[in-house]
């Protein structure tokens, strides 16, 4: 995009004040201030939404050098800020689709739109690089996909394309109207219909007749036609419309095909049809894996040019401490045949100076001819291919560094990481962040918009790691973070996060790291709170924010109504602490038969925290909800609610899970074993064969969370989608199962132990207790590996 300040004023209704010139042009829009790296041409559109409110870091961007801003308010005080132009409008978010909808108008060539179920980002990228080697053609980046996302793509459509192929995804009946209005494609892509979503729909059918409403203007539509059903909805809907129908015989197959007719389509030529032929799907995936010496390891496997690599540097940077320094290792990037390849890379080393790369390793013939281009970061190496930097490096290089690997899968990227992975054994804890914030965003969507959301993450994120959790929920904009014990939250504070968080069960003899560390503890007894008043003091600590904890029928701790008048003197009298909210937490809100009990608590927590609050000189907030509650009792949702269980895809509640599964425990078979009926397997020879059977060991086991109850039959795991049962008694570090029934089964095969084919729940039911136990127990020295899709 490039439109002068007066352009975006006139196009979005909105209201030009400051003293910079209206003929100041934006190339970028930033609505998330944590992106901004280069500070040129960037106009900060100040979005506000339930729990954040972009207009708050406004004051900090224009410290860091932004001086255009589009906001429903400007802040007091810095209106007059020299040099400071404010586009003042109603709405920030209708604002942005109009300019979206505006610079789709500017669009003169060939737009292809791609929703669907499964395969979108795949499809999207295996398009765009057949197309790329003839240069002009834009795909929007990764998964920008949402209601924000398509406008915010197609303001970054540069000048001069044929060809723009944007992603689109939906919800729920109605959201597909904002980008059928904005985008109107001329080729539309339907991909594989799943079940995902579904919940958001009165059925599958309406599911898909949402989808197509994408393509009313399209001359011609391509689709998936492997379901009879949903052929037949595409041939009603856009009946008039040139329809391509094709399917193959496994899912990458069928990429392959829809692909290569949306190339058709174009009339792209042989050429790229033929490297979309051979082209291997990319992974959108972002995976964080510990690495060695202390360092973090960002593994990016997707389509390697400059605009996946601003947003992999994005990522990279915000997962980076102080502690550490920053570090690429990079192949070749992929560009068009007739770009300037000094261009190129001279772009790809502002950016990495703007993101505060101190070190890159080079590994590629191209990018080792233009290594000059590098020469403002502070450390540059080069090698001829990955084969050499594989071969000759010295892993013991690398120290205290987050280090984001990304090059093309043919260059053997994967090697690279591996290389300088933290060793452990082939089990793995996967979390997958795009989960958290799907589960997050669905219960958003059952709030006001100004309810706050606080995100537990205690128990390490109920075992998936805090610090991963805890960077996302910054990111979604959730009103705090709630630890249980003080050292959880001085480990959040030294991984980088800056939001509030909560100390349920703040008892300690460190008061010093609470205060220091800004960690707001909840108090539930008259002694506690005479201790903190005391150490506050000692501190020369005032005005700290502090919980009040209320026991309105838990019965563990919590302050009575009957000690309430003293707790208002104290609170009162005092300028060490303050009340910051007033909260209890609910006994039997997923107990379906007990709302006899539920309401008494909500009753009894309602008068009394309406006393404090009379009592008190100043505003404090209030929560009860946990996440049944939120589901069941959203009258009481009060100012704040805490999302626990369900931010990690477990519903509390019986019926239909409209949850995303977050953590899945794999390991991997290292041996297979044929053994006659009548063999005994595992120690006591508990494991008795009835058959003749296929044994494969697995390398994990009770110290690795595994509960030995599982053993001996009681539980099964996945192996190629086959539920496969224990056999004999789960060892320490490893356990048995029988693989008879799965074709083709070999050594090194993923075995699921709990995730989307297993869900926790059953593995919960097995052992006779609640989910929040396998999720939270599986051992520390199993590597954990965050991605996102």
């Amino acid at each position: 995009m490039n439109k002068t300040l007066n352009d975006i004023a006139r196009l979005c209704e909105a209201t030009l004040t400051g003293d910079a010139s209206g003929d100041t042009s934006v190339t970028s829009l930033l609505t998330d201030s944590r992106s901004l790296a280069s500070t040129d041409g960037v106009l900060f559109c100040a979005l506000t939404t339930g729990s954040s409110d972009g207009h708050r870091y406004i004051a900090e961007l224009i410290r860091r050098g932004v001086r255009m801003f589009m906001v429903e308010k400007i802040p007091d005080g810095l209106g007059d800020v020299h040099g400071t132009a404010w586009l003042t409008v109603g709405s920030v978010r209708d604002a942005i689709e109009r300019l979206g909808s505006a610079v789709r108008d500017d669009f003169d060539g060939t737009l292809v739109a791609i929703t669907g179920s499964a395969g979108k980002t795949v499809v999207k990228e295996m398009i765009y690089r057949a197309l790329l080697p003839e240069g002009d053609v834009y795909a929007s980046p990764r998964s920008w996909n949402s209601r924000l996302g398509v406008p915010l793509a197609l303001t970054d459509i540069p000048a001069g394309t044929r060809t723009a192929i944007i992603e689109v995804g939906i919800d729920s009946t109605g959201d597909m109207a904002h980008h059928a209005c904005m985008l109107r494609p001329q080729i539309g892509l339907l991909t594989t219909i799943t079940a995902e979503h579904d919940t958001g729909f009165a059925s599958r059918e309406d599911k898909v007749r949402e989808k197509l409403r994408l393509f009313a203007d399209c001359r011609a539509v391509i689709f998936d036609d492997s379901d009879p059903d949903i052929a037949a909805i595409v041939a009603e809907v856009c009946q008039g419309k040139r329809l391509t129908g094709v399917h193959g015989d496994n899912p990458a197959e069928t990429d392959r095909l829809l692909t290569q007719a949306v190339l058709r389509e174009l009339h792209a030529g042989d050429k790229a049809i033929i490297r979309a032929a051979s082209e291997e799907p990319v992974s959108s995936r972002l995976d964080v894996h510990e690495g060695i010496n202390d360092c973090l390891m960002v593994y990016d496997n997707f389509t390697h040019d400059l605009r996946s690599l601003r947003s992999a540097l994005d990522f990279a940077r915000r997962r980076s401490t102080t502690q550490r320094s920053d570090t690429v290792i990079m192949s070749d990037l992929l560009h068009a045949d007739n770009d300037d390849p000094a261009s190129v890379y001279a772009a790809a080393a502002a950016m990495m100076r703007d993101f505060g790369i101190t070190r890159l390793i080079a590994a590629g013939p191209e990018i080792a001819r233009h290594i000059g281009a590098f020469a403002n970061i502070a450390q540059v190496e080069c090698c001829p291919d990955t084969g050499t930097l594989l071969r000759d490096y010295d892993i013991n290089r690398f120290s205290s560094e987050t280090t984001l690997i990304t090059g093309e899968p043919k260059e053997d990227f994967h090697a690279v990481k591996d290389l300088l992975e933290s060793p452990r054994h082939d089990t793995i804890y996967e979390i997958n962040l795009d989960s958290v914030v799907h589960n997050f965003n669905y219960y958003r969507s059952l709030l006001k918009p100004a309810t706050g959301i606080v995100a537990m993450v205690k128990a390490s994120g109920y075992g998936t790691g805090a610090p991963g959790i805890a960077r996302t929920m910054q990111a979604q904009g959730a009103a705090y973070l709630a630890v249980a014990v003080v050292d959880e939250g001085v480990e959040l504070r030294r991984a980088g996060i800056t939001m509030p968080i909560m100390v349920l069960n703040p008892i300690t003899t460190n008061y010093k790291a609470l205060f220091d560390n800004r960690l707001e503890p909840s108090v539930f007894s008259m002694r506690e709170l005479d201790l903190l008043r005391r150490e506050a003091r000692r501190c020369g600590v005032t005005d700290f924010p502090v919980h009040i904890k209320l026991d309105t029928g838990m019965h563990r701790v919590g302050f009575d109504e009957s000690e309430l008048p003293a707790l208002a003197d104290t609170l009162i009298d005092e300028n060490e602490l303050r009340a910051a909210s007033i909260f209890s937490h609910l006994a039997t809100a997923d107990c379906l038969d007990m709302d006899d009990y539920t309401r008494m608590q909500l009753e009894t927590f309602e008068r009394a925290s309406s006393y404090l609050r009379g009592r008190l000189p100043y505003t404090v907030r209030r929560h009860i909800l946990n996440t049944a509650g939120m589901m069941r009792y959203p009258e009481y949702q009060y100012d704040m609610v805490r999302l626990g269980i369900g931010l990690y895809g477990v519903s509390p509640l019986p019926g239909d899970n409209p949850l995303k599964t977050v953590a899945s425990l794999r390991s991997t078979i290292i041996t297979i074993k044929r053994w006659p009926a009548g063999t005994t397997v595992g120690y006591g020879r508990r494991g008795v064969l009835t058959r003749q059977s296929v044994i494969a060991t697995i390398p994990i086991g009770y110290a690795d969370g595994v509960d030995r109850h599982l053993g001996c039959g009681a539980a099964s795991f996945v192996v190629r989608g086959h539920e496969c049962p224990t056999v004999g008694n789960i060892c320490m570090d490893q356990c048995m199962i029988d693989i008879t029934d799965v074709p083709d089964a070999a050594t090194g095969d993923s075995v699921e132990i709990f995730g989307p084919q297993m869900p926790v729940e059953r593995v919960a039911a097995i052992l006779g207790t609640i989910p929040y136990e396998p999720l939270s127990t599986v051992s520390p020295r199993v590597k954990r590996i965050y991605y996102r899709e």
